[in-house]
């Protein structure tokens, strides 16, 4: 098994991320919606510069997060758990990243508000579909 491909299968499978933020002695979370791009593996969110998380992550690009559905029976727990570094695009690189979250998400065309990649940097995935207590884990080279 190829532990990147199941990866990025399971991140394609979703759209809600979250994002842990830290700077100094501040620690905060956020849900956002993300765009996967299986390539590169970076994550594509939208996300207010002047948010809580926003301001910690101008201050900390080094971030952490989860991606995880809530199944009813134990035997489908599959997760990620992720750490990466995000950074708050700008110029035709930002131009390129809103058309791709704007096709996946046509109503965030109404929101104002900045887009930021993750670059995912390590993963681990925890999958009971294939074991008990299955485990990946992907880094980047």
């Amino acid at each position: 098994m190829d532990p990147q491909a199941h990866i990025a299968t399971f991140i394609k499978q979703h759209h809600l991320l979250t994002l842990c933020a830290t700077f100094n002695n501040e620690l905060w979370c956020a849900n956002c919606y993300y765009v996967f791009d299986a390539q590169t593996m970076v994550l594509y969110i939208m996300s207010s510069p002047e948010s809580r998380h926003g301001k910690l992550m101008i201050s900390n690009k080094f971030i952490s997060g989860t991606i995880a559905p809530e199944p009813d029976n134990i035997a489908d727990i599959q997760g990620i758990q992720f750490a990466g570094k995000i950074d708050l695009l700008e110029n035709n690189e930002e131009e390129t990243a809103v058309n791709i979250y704007n096709q996946h998400f046509p109503i965030a065309k109404n929101i104002p508000s900045k887009i930021w990649k993750i670059t995912l940097n390590e993963l681990k995935m925890t999958d009971n579909r294939i074991k008990f207590g299955f485990k990946l884990s992907w880094q980047r080279n």
